[in-house]
């Protein structure tokens, strides 16, 4: 029996409707260990989510980017991207991978083990710019087929069975997976099934945690086409883990963001002595520690005010906080916003402050956050942590600070808010960077380069 669910760009414009009750999609578990998800769907998440996939395949937000024309009219390849959600609000970057690689006359398939966790206008954008199919993996609690409470190792099984079930019909020579583990460990299992190749770009969970099996990993990057590390930090701890043996296979390709969305704006767009911070409102992001530093900035004269955008379970904490430094009229917690709207806060305020002391599931949206900030024209306040330092030259085009610091966050954000020169040198250096290492355009050129040249490989072979 094939079993999927295959979302066409013929949804009606009017299909707003749930989604589930009119397609042929019954089994997995959205909320299954193998993608990891640590926020469980509920049903009326799940089907506004599944109200957001019908609405992408029609609907554009005001402001989108249409899809970038073909630059290379070479044979098609078809490419299946197996990702954990898909789209990801914190994973931007595979979003613009996935556009400029078509761009490139590269068929992308994208196969999601789990539903989308952003917000719906952000959904129905990214859904929108897609030319090729997106297939989601979905089950409903009552006619689940294998139980909320199956195991990984079975869930693994019965997703890579629904990809292989589709990608003969869908001709897809090669796949490709995000994570270090999860979507990784399944297209693993497809190529067993069918004999598809398979390659992976190693990052977040899977590839630093204690608990993680490092066997396992080096035998998927022995049996991968190739790997793909951001960061050279990143690549470094392949090859320390995996063996020096595997290392031509490890190719080091930066995350790329697009730079015509994210436009410099010039200093005097800028709003002075405003503070951005973004992320969300749990305890490792440091935001305690921000809100300490503006009282202390505010005791020394100075009239620096921040805004901190995202949702948390220390929301009423962090506004108390506000309330018992007497703050009210300088911070401001705006709660969740979209993309849209994150990147017009990017360009008016001042400085982005980012206290977050990641761990490594986290340091890739971190990253990405950073880079955006950095190409507007932001100049950028972080923690000091392996892989990010290879984005931010302190000193030179941003600050690199200590964890939990409130003073030394305060000493960094005074300085260059009472420096605007300062803030202008830097601004350009970073821009400078990001174009230079950072730009999607050039990033998923090599990302291309190494698909066609395994496509064209397997042709040969088979």
């Amino acid at each position: 029996m094939r079993i999927s669910m295959k979302l066409q760009r013929s949804v009606p414009r009017s299909s707003q409707g749930d989604l589930r009750s009119s397609l042929p999609a019954r089994v997995g578990n959205h909320d299954s260990a193998t993608h990891r998800s640590k926020r469980p769907l509920g049903r009326n998440q799940s089907q506004a989510n599944a109200q957001a996939i019908g609405a992408g395949l029609a609907l554009v937000k005001p402001g989108a980017a249409t899809p970038k024309p073909i630059t290379n009219p070479a044979p098609v390849r078809r490419i299946g991207y197996v990702l954990d959600r898909f789209p990801r609000a914190s994973h931007d970057f595979v979003l613009q991978e996935i556009l400029e690689l078509q761009s490139r006359g590269i068929e992308v398939h994208v196969f999601s083990l789990g539903l989308p966790d952003g917000r719906i206008d952000d959904t129905t954008a990214a859904l929108a710019r897609l030319r090729g199919p997106v297939s989601y993996f979905l089950a409903e609690e009552e006619d689940d087929a294998i139980g909320t409470e199956a195991p990984a190792s079975q869930m693994m099984s019965t997703q890579a069975c629904w990809i292989a079930n589709q990608i003969t019909s869908a001709r897809i020579e090669h796949l490709h997976a995000h994570l270090a583990a999860g979507p990784s460990d399944v297209i693993k299992e497809v190529r067993r099934l069918t004999g598809v190749p398979y390659s992976f770009t190693a990052h977040s969970e899977g590839l630093y945690e204690e608990e993680a099996d490092f066997r396992v990993l080096r035998e998927k990057v022995e049996e991968a086409k190739f790997v793909v590390a951001m960061t050279e930090f990143d690549r470094g701890h392949l090859l320390r883990v995996c063996g020096a043996d595997v290392g031509e296979k490890i190719q080091s390709i930066h995350m790329g963001i697009d730079l015509d969305e994210c436009r410099f704006s010039a200093a005097e767009c800028h709003d002075s002595d405003s503070v951005l911070a973004v992320g969300p409102l749990v305890e490792k992001s440091g935001f305690a520690d921000l809100i300490d530093a503006i009282a202390m900035l505010r005791d020394r004269g100075h009239s620096a005010r921040l805004t901190i955008v995202g949702e948390g379970e220390l929301e009423q904490d962090l506004r108390a906080q506000v309330q018992r430094y007497g703050l009210g009229d300088r911070v401001t917690l705006l709660g969740g916003r979209s993309r849209h709207e994150l990147g017009i806060l990017m360009r008016v305020h001042t400085v982005m402050a980012q206290p977050w002391v990641a761990d490594e599931r986290d340091r890739d949206v971190l990253a990405n956050l950073v880079l955006e900030a950095m190409a507007v024209g932001l100049v950028v306040i972080s923690i000091d942590l392996p892989g990010l330092c290879e984005l931010v030259d302190d000193g030179m085009n941003g600050r690199l600070i200590r964890p939990r610091d409130p003073l030394w966050l305060a000493g960094a954000l005074e300085t260059l808010l009472d420096n605007p020169g300062l803030r202008q040198r830097m601004a350009l250096h970073a821009r400078a960077q990001v174009e230079r290492r950072y730009a999607a355009a050039s990033n998923a050129s090599d990302l291309a380069r190494l698909f066609n040249e395994t496509v064209i490989e397997n042709r040969i072979a088979t």
